[in-house]
């Protein structure tokens, strides 16, 4: 089985046993699992896309990673928004988000996930996005803004929060602020209390990462009624962080992580098991980054770019002579200290003519 197969397989085998448990476990409300069902039929259908766009020679991602907007209602301690992408920008306009993820969906992308800054800023959008059909949108978000409109938002829509904290309310106090723990875990109750689908995003550190992958940790996610979690492994973007990359031995739980069978949740590790796909999955081979300014970067954790869908639209963008030799190459990015194998290739990209990260560009202007 081809590495984009098995990616493939896998998603579909996400959503299908996130429906099984959400059976089994009788948690979120009927209308949640109907979203579910909905979305792993999507994916099907969707899988079919890109088998036949593959057959033509055109490269479609399984998944679109939009960063909708740059601003953000905290300043959090090693944001990768903020490291990488530095400043104001002009946003693409509700419309024109909405066109690109139309265009994302007829082209064969299964799941768009939002993330920023902040993505509940942009309230309009989302509010339209929610009502695209089939697709299911995990939303990235500190939580801090989810009133008593979102919270029936993400009830009724197919919108699906994901709220970041970064283990205990300790950890989360010191990177987020006081006493953000505490109120996400108020909304998840509410949400839980609805039958909403919602979910945890951790960035893993090598300070955070035994807590984190511990049994006692999972288990309080489970208490919650979670649906998934995303463990993200941190990439010491900053100068001086290194020492907050996660160890070998860390490394290798987290890519175990996602294959326990025991837990009432979906757990997904981000980069991912490189080794297993046989090398990076940016640049189109697996997911690709939309930035809030429309620039096609091949990943969130390293914004090389080359090209921009703002005008041109998604297909175009994705088939930029840099993505495409990214992915020819992506047996060179394998497994490195520091998760993202393609940010640690920064002189390897240069090679290639791309484009430096947009915080080198900012510097020299």
């Amino acid at each position: 089985m081809s590495s984009s197969a098995l990616f493939d397989e896998n998603i579909k085998g996400f959503f299908g046993s996130a429906l099984r448990r959400s059976l089994g476990r009788g948690g979120p409300g009927a209308g949640s699992v109907r979203k579910l069902l909905g979305a792993a039929m999507f994916q099907n259908r969707q899988a079919k896309r890109r088998k036949k766009a593959q057959g033509l020679d055109r490269t479609v991602p399984a998944i679109l990673i939009a960063s909708i907007t740059r601003k953000c209602n905290l300043d959090c301690t090693g944001c990768y928004a903020k490291a990488l992408r530095p400043g104001a920008s002009e946003e693409l306009s509700d419309d024109r988000f909405m066109a690109l993820f139309s265009e994302a969906i007829e082209l064969g992308v299964g799941t768009i996930m939002l993330a920023g800054g902040e993505p509940l800023l942009r309230r309009t959008l989302l509010e339209r996005a929610s009502r695209l059909p089939g697709v299911l949108m995990p939303v990235f978000t500190n939580g801090l803004l989810m009133d008593k409109d979102y919270l029936e938002l993400f009830t009724r829509g197919r919108l699906v929060p994901v709220f970041s904290i970064e283990g205990d309310a300790a950890f989360t106090a010191e990177r987020r602020g006081t006493g953000i723990h505490e109120v996400v875990l108020e909304k998840t109750a509410e949400l839980n209390r609805r039958g909403a689908l919602f979910g945890f995003s951790v960035t893993v550190t090598s300070r955070n990462a035994d807590l984190v992958l511990s049994d006692g940790f999972l288990s309080r996610i489970e208490g919650t009624g979670a649906a998934v979690l995303f463990l993200i492994e941190y990439v010491p973007v900053e100068p001086g962080t290194d020492d907050l990359a996660v160890t070998s031995e860390q490394r290798a739980v987290l890519n175990r992580l996602d294959r326990f069978p025991s837990r009432g949740f979906e757990v997904v590790a981000l980069p991912g098991d490189e080794e297993l796909y046989g090398g990076c999955l940016a640049a189109g081979r697996g997911f690709i980054h939309l930035a809030d300014d429309g620039r096609i970067e091949a990943c969130p954790f390293a914004p090389y770019s080359d090209s921009s869908a703002a005008s041109g639209g998604l297909s175009a963008a994705i088939d930029s002579p840099l993505m495409r030799e990214i992915r020819n190459r992506h047996g060179e990015l394998t497994e490195t200290r520091g998760g993202c194998a393609l940010w640690n290739k920064q002189g390897w990209i240069a090679s290639l003519g791309g484009c430096a990260p947009v915080r080198e560009k900012e510097r020299v202007r």
